[in-house]
């Protein structure tokens, strides 16, 4: 089958960039020959990827610029088009050669253009080859542009894959977002899902604003269960932190330059010195102090320092957004280390937000009661994408700052500890979170924000760990698939749901404490029982093989029905 793919962004770092490079990555493997439109250009760095491309200023040319043999039966062609410099996103972020904008910020005419160019892209491509099946990736502004480009084109089966940032963030937000949207579901075949969670929220915003003829198809997201794997029989973890390290080094090692490295080095300094009220005043400071895909330069000091094998470590990987919930570990570290002085809580990922919570955490380790109530109350002064109402899942802890006897016993256990036992990685890719991972006892995403699906806890139980998540949105999918862990000992099923409360961050601590002790007492057996069960729980249900195969299959109903017709 020809399949193409269209995909605005690049193939790593957030969800759905993940999910275009694996679901492509699968198609190829079972011998589907796959077209790739995205703005990636390090083909070299997907094995999957035998050709690229990229587009002139017309996009009517695409000159060859990478080649190389796959392993895999079937052919990745991958096309970068020419949209000059503007790139509309739903959450702002740092993309190299590109001024960032989120989408409602955009003009008409700035989205017709990027619109346009992709089209053009799209429609060039046609004059070489039909596919059977098209995919689009998010409901803008990829559909609008694929349905331009099909115009006057027929029997090829038009499908869209729903993500949950382009809804949350860009359509809810704009009037144009939302035509766009429209414009381009109405003319796909099916609208797929991650999660039931996905396909209700798309039905509450769209039923009332438009008719939606496409099939609404629930696919659950899948991981890479090869790259992603337990720490085997008897390996130590610091056998897999020597690998990263290694695999770090041999990837040319961090990226930060001179006068990044001073920038920071400048904001810390504020952090420390400051008060809030007048760190308030340097947010753009702040926001821009992790905003880049960078691992930190002093990683190795950090990560050795660490005693893998004893200590026990709490992992976040992500976006440094406040709707991940990230300051919510942050604060929930006291209580965990009243009970369990010998953790760390390890943060991987990079955004607008790193500065935010070095606030947190160096208003913790100074015991500075004030300094933490007025970040908490007032988030939104030193970062953006503070969605309304979200601050009320802090509520516990700023009610507890009120109170002076547990505010001087939660402050006195920060005090001198929290900076030691928090470690901030900047970001990594997943050729090095998948010796990260394993090494975790327990992976945590705490998102206060609706999400698509809960890539972070699938892969976690592909590396045989306890994932603790929220409960709300497409996580709930994925935690009801693990619950049954919490059946294998007396103590795990004392584990409580996160549920988005007020009690967040006690929750939080005592779900952390709950797997703690459970591992203290039933020691390694229940440790490799967890692992096993965790990797077959992952096996069973989100094997990329079973979400190519449906995409495909799909596609074959679809036309062995018109063909009925």
């Amino acid at each position: 089958m020809k399949i193409w793919i269209t995909h605005g962004y690049f193939l790593t770092g957030t969800g759905s960039n993940l999910y275009v490079q694996n679901l492509s990555k699968q198609l190829c493997s079972m011998g589907h020959d796959v077209t790739l439109f995205c703005q990636d250009r390090e083909f070299e760095k997907q094995k999957f990827i035998d050709s690229g491309y990229v587009f002139d200023a017309n996009n009517e040319q695409a000159e060859l610029i990478h080649t190389k043999v796959t392993p895999y039966e079937g052919k990745c062609t991958c096309f970068v088009p020419n949209i000059g410099k503007v790139l509309p996103v739903y959450v702002k972020d740092k993309y190299e050669g590109f001024d960032v904008h989120e989408i409602p910020q955009l003009s008409k005419s700035q989205l017709e253009y990027y619109i346009d160019c992709n089209a053009k892209a799209l429609k060039s491509r046609l004059l070489h080859e039909k596919p059977d099946m098209i995919i689009s990736n998010h409901v803008v502004m990829q559909p609008v542009y694929v349905k331009r480009a099909l115009e006057g084109t027929e029997g090829i089966v038009n499908f869209n894959v729903v993500h949950g940032s382009a809804l949350n963030f860009s359509v809810r937000k704009s009037e144009l977002a939302s035509s766009y949207a429209i414009e381009g579901l109405s003319v796909a075949d099916g609208i797929v899902f991650l999660t039931e969670h996905s396909m209700r929220e798309f039905g509450d915003y769209f039923d009332e604003r438009a008719t939606l003829t496409g099939r609404r198809i629930l696919i659950p997201a899948g991981v890479d269960i090869e790259r992603f794997v337990p720490l085997e029989k008897g390996q130590s973890k610091g056998e897999r932190i020597k690998s990263l390290l290694g695999n770090i080094e041999s990837a040319g090692g961090v990226c930060m330059n001179a006068e990044d490295y001073e920038k920071n080095r400048i904001v810390s300094g504020l952090i420390k010195d400051s008060t809030a009220s007048q760190l308030s005043e340097h947010k753009a400071e702040l926001m821009e102090k992790g905003d880049r895909k960078c691992i930190d330069a002093d990683i190795t000091q950090k990560l050795v320092g660490i005693d893998w094998e004893n200590e026990n470590i709490v992992l976040f990987y992500g976006k440094y957004l406040w709707t991940k919930g990230i300051h919510n570990i942050i604060l929930a570290l006291p209580l965990v280390l009243k009970e369990n002085p010998d953790t760390r809580i390890i943060i991987v990922g990079y955004g607008t937000s790193r500065g935010y919570l070095e606030s947190v955490v160096d208003a913790l380790d100074s015991g500075d009661p004030q300094k933490l109530e007025y970040l908490l109350k007032h988030p939104n002064e030193f970062q953006s994408h503070v969605e309304q109402g979200t601050e009320i899942y802090s509520k516990w802890i700023v009610d507890m700052l009120e109170d002076g006897e547990l505010s001087k016993e939660y402050m006195d256990i920060a005090k001198g500890n929290v900076s030691d036992k928090v470690i901030l990685t900047g970001f990594m890719d997943h050729e090095l979170l998948k010796d990260m991972i394993p090494c975790a006892d327990v992976a945590i995403a705490p998102s206060i924000f609706p999400e698509a699906f809960g890539l972070v806890g699938v892969e976690a139980l592909a590396c045989g760990v306890i994932p603790l998540q929220t409960y709300h949105s497409g996580f709930k999918y994925v935690v009801d698939t693990y619950s049954e862990l919490f059946e294998l000992d007396e103590r795990l099923k004392k584990l409580d749901k996160l549920w988005l409360r007020e009690d967040l961050v006690s929750n939080i601590a005592l779900n952390i404490n709950t797997v703690f002790e459970a591992y203290r007492i039933g020691g390694q057996d229940l440790i490799d029982r967890v692992r096993r069960d965790a990797r077959k729980i992952c096996t069973d249900n989100y094997s990329w093989a079973s979400v190519a195969e449906r995409f495909v299959s799909e596609a074959k109903a679809k036309n062995e029905a018109v063909n009925v017709r």
